[in-house]
C-alpha cells in the first residue's frame, strides 16, 4: 500500500530506476510513523522485479520469492535476538554488516541485481557503521542498498555523504486528517486530536482512533488546561493520570510543552520555562526503566506546569 504522503518520494524513485540512474545507496529518511519501512520494501520488490518494473509487477518468479521472503537476492537487516537476552538487539551490530556484505558479493542466480534494507539505519553501532561505510566505499556493481532512517543526523556524515537522500515528509493537518477520517471513519475532532497526539504522524493516529487511544490523550490535554487556569491541583491530576501508559504520558508531556513554545516565541521566559520542562519530560521518559521514583518525577514535573499559568 502506498500512502498519499508517499507518493512524491516514490516517483521519484521510478524516474531514476526507470531511466537507469539508480544509485549503489539510498538514504530514505524521514519521521517515525509515515510508512517508511514498508516503502522500501516496495522499492526492494521493484529492484528485483525480472520485469524491472514500478510498481514490482508481483507476478514474476522474483515477486513471488519476495513474498514470501525467500528472495536470495534481497536481504533486510534489522534488530536481530540478543545471544544472552531474551530480547531484540538495540543496535545493529558489525557481524550483520559482515554477513550481508559476504551475501551482496555472491553470483546472482534470479534477478540482475541485488538490494538489501537496512534499519533502522541511525541504530547501526560504530564497528558496525564502519564496516557499511567501506561498503559503501566499494559497492558490488549489481547491488543497491537501502537505509531506513528516522534520525539520519545520528548516522556519521561519511556515510549519509554516500547515499542518494529520499527524504519523506509528513502532511499537513489539511491532507492528514481527511485521510484519518477516510481510514479510521472518524470524526473531524477525533482524527485531528488523534493527529495531534501522534505528533502529525498518520499512521501512528490511526493506530490510535483504532484503538480507542485518544482518551487518554484527550484527558491529559484537559487536566493540563485546568492545571494551567488554576481549576485543578497537581495531586488531583496525578490521580487521574494514574492508567494512562508512562511511555505515553512523558512522550506526550514532551508534546505538550513544545506546542506551548512555539505558542509563546514572542515570550521569551515562559518559552524557557517550557523548554525545561519539555528537556525534563524527555529524561523522565529515559528513566523509566530505572527504580527512579517516578510518582515524585510526575508530580514535580505536574508543579511546575501549574506555576506557569499556561
Amino acid at each position: 500500500m502506498t500512502y498519499p504522503w508517499l507518493e512524491p518520494v516514490a516517483a521519484e524513485f521510478s524516474e531514476r530506476l526507470l531511466g537507469g540512474r539508480m544509485a549503489h545507496a539510498i538514504l530514505l529518511s524521514g519521521p517515525a510513523g509515515l510508512g517508511k519501512t514498508e516503502l522500501a520494501r516496495d522499492f526492494l520488490a521493484s529492484l528485483l522485479c525480472l520485469e524491472e518494473s514500478w510498481p514490482a509487477c508481483g507476478a514474476c518468479r522474483s515477486c513471488q520469492l519476495i513474498g514470501s521472503g525467500a528472495h536470495p537476492e534481497g536481504h533486510v537487516l534489522t534488530f536481530e535476538q540478543h545471544p544472552k537476552k531474551d530480547e531484540l538487539r538495540r543496535e545493529l551490530v558489525v557481524d550483520q554488516i559482515r554477513h550481508l556484505t559476504a551475501s551482496l558479493q555472491l553470483t546472482n542466480t534470479m534477478s540482475r541485481r541485488k538490494a538489501a534494507i537496512v534499519y533502522p539505519a541511525e541504530s547501526l553501532n560504530a564497528s558496525a557503521a564502519n564496516a557499511l561505510l567501506k561498503t559503501l566505499e566499494e559497492p558490488p556493481g549489481d547491488a543497491v542498498l537501502i537505509l531506513v532512517s528516522h534520525n539520519p543526523t545520528q548516522l556519521p556524515a561519511t556515510v549519509r555523504s554516500r547515499c542518494q537522500n529520499l527524504h519523506v515528509r509528513p502532511p499537513d493537518a489539511e491532507a492528514a486528517i481527511p485521510w484519518l477520517m477516510q481510514a479510521a471513519g472518524s470524526q473531524w475532532e477525533d482524527s485531528a486530536l488523534a493527529l495531534e497526539a501522534a505528533a502529525g504522524s498518520p499512521l501512528r493516529a490511526l493506530r490510535l482512533l483504532e484503538e480507542d487511544g485518544i482518551a487518554p490523550y484527550r484527558k491529559l490535554t484537559e487536566l493540563l488546561d485546568r492545571l494551567g487556569a488554576e481549576r485543578c491541583e497537581p495531586a488531583t491530576a496525578m490521580a487521574s493520570l494514574a492508567d494512562v501508559d508512562p511511555e505515553l504520558l512523558w512522550t506526550w508531556l514532551s508534546l505538550r510543552a513544545a506546542n506551548e513554545i512555539r505558542a509563546h516565541l514572542d515570550q521569551a521566559p515562559l518559552a524557557r520555562a517550557l523548554s525545561r520542562l519539555q528537556v525534563e519530560a524527555d529524561r523522565n521518559r529515559g528513566l523509566l526503566p530505572t527504580p527512579v521514583r517516578k510518582d515524585l518525577l510526575l508530580q514535580d514535573w505536574l508543579i511546575q506546569w501549574a506555576r506557569l499559568h499556561v
